[in-house]
């Protein structure tokens, strides 16, 4: 496969995967709010059973939503949960550029020379970055349609087939 064709199937995943995230959310919100608590429902596709869907009870937590006046309360009805906490630590912006300094070198050295003990200077692993261009969804969409995409990507969608008169490269005869 071509570095090309290798960039076009991360573009179309990328699309995709965008496509199927927002038709699941809209799905979810629905049935979030037309469905009742405790509803489950079954899935079929070719007469079998896919899976179901259900609208579980959200989950409880509490949460501190106003610390002075938990920390007030406590302070008048249980002291002893109270406690004085003093510490030490560098402060943040010096950190930052020392941080920054370190990264910019590719050391963590000191003006002097002086090696900062308890810096690293870490090299990450390579990452990839897909951006999507403008009408990228309808050109993948078009693409897909017509099955100039199939010999990519059919095999990441095998229950897919192009588009019904769509001549494929490589299978015109």
């Amino acid at each position: 496969m071509s570095t090309n064709d290798q960039a076009v199937r991360m573009i179309v995943a990328r699309v995709l995967r965008e496509i199927l995230a927002t038709a699941d959310e809209a799905d979810r919100a629905v049935a979030r709010e037309t469905w009742t608590v405790g509803d489950r429902l079954g899935a079929t596709l070719g007469g079998k059973v896919a899976g179901h869907a259900q609208l579980r009870k959200g989950t409880t937590r509490a949460v501190v939503s106003d610390a002075e006046a938990f920390q007030a309360w406590v302070e008048r009805v249980h002291p002893g949960e109270i406690e004085f906490i003093s510490s030490v630590r560098v402060r943040p912006a010096y950190q930052a550029s020392v941080l920054a300094a370190a990264k910019k070198l590719g050391d963590a050295v000191a003006a002097g020379g002086e090696e900062i003990p308890g810096i690293t200077v870490v090299e990450g692993d390579p990452t990839v970055a897909v951006t999507l261009a403008d009408g990228a969804v309808d050109l993948v969409a078009a693409a897909w349609q017509s099955g100039e995409l199939w010999e990519l990507i059919g095999d990441l969608l095998p229950a897919l087939e192009p588009a019904p008169g769509a001549e494929l490269s490589g299978d015109e005869g």
